[in-house]
């Protein structure tokens, strides 16, 4: 009948009959363990309501009772709240629809002028309108240095080196004609960020809500985790001089995040330490 004879009833002389413990059965230390674990578990912000409260126990020889009581408690106050207007239920955060475009703890920043362009570069890079221009300066390259055509990764360091220079030029030539077709976007992108920009702390976009990592360290909930599918470059050696393409998972921290200004518009750009 496919009875499990070690979780039936077992019975001994002179003391009464008992259930062996389960699989699932918890210690004393694991049951200890576990509440601490929810006590310091950190999610993404509007992932959860507060699970830390689940770890919160009252009775230390009861904790399963303790655990349940604090989750009923929870629920039952979130229904009677259902019925009030313009209440908001607790243990839960905003949602993130009121996040969309909001900022945190933000701080003028002066940079370098080579990290600007680096950041100014990848901008560009991950822009689609740009992509044309992307296509069209990396041929240049190519008939630019024909000695140089079959060395991949020398090209892409030269084409990363020159495509902004090489890109204002460009617009600044077409917008000079009577009849152009450039677009606003194009126009302020040719043209390099203000050196002065803003770092955040915190940032709604698209629909979620970034942190830098040491926001994540004062804070209850953890934002700074990313991670990018990217095309990138793969060489099987250091001197390979002719790598492939290759799109990879990248995951990594966010440390910072700029706002960097182009006249008529503002663009987020996240400084991430990969793993």
């Amino acid at each position: 009948m496919g009875i499990r004879e070690s979780l039936t009833l077992i019975s001994k002389e002179g003391k009464r009959t008992f259930l062996p413990a389960a699989c699932y059965t918890l210690s004393r230390s694991e049951k200890r363990q576990f509440c601490s674990t929810l006590a310091g578990v950190k999610v993404p912000t509007c992932y959860s309501s507060n699970i830390k409260r689940l770890g919160y126990v009252r009775n230390r020889y009861r904790p399963e009772g303790c655990i349940i009581e604090c989750y009923i408690t929870e629920e039952a106050v979130e229904f009677c709240f259902e019925y009030l207007a313009n209440a908001r239920t607790i243990g839960i955060p905003r949602g993130v629809e009121e996040m969309i475009e909001s900022r945190s703890g933000f701080k003028v920043i002066p940079t370098d002028y080579k990290t600007l362009c680096e950041a100014h570069y990848y901008v560009l890079q991950n822009t689609t309108v740009v992509d044309p221009y992307m296509h069209e300066h990396l041929s240049f390259v190519r008939t630019l240095y024909p000695t140089k055509a079959k060395n991949e990764k020398w090209l892409q360091a030269e084409h990363k080196r020159s495509f902004s220079s090489w890109f204002k030029r460009k617009i600044e030539m077409e917008l000079d004609r009577l009849e152009n077709t450039i677009s606003q976007q194009i126009r302020w992108l040719a043209h390099e960020p203000k050196r002065k920009f803003l770092s955040y702390s915190g940032y709604g976009i698209g629909g979620y809500y970034y942190t830098t990592n040491n926001h994540d360290s004062r804070s209850t909930t953890q934002n700074s985790d990313i991670m990018v599918e990217a095309e990138s470059l793969h060489m099987f050696i250091s001197k390979d001089k002719n790598p492939i393409y290759a799109n990879m998972l990248y995951y990594g921290v966010i440390e910072d995040i700029w706002e960097l200004k182009y006249t008529q518009f503002k663009i987020p750009v996240f400084w991430c330490k990969w793993g």
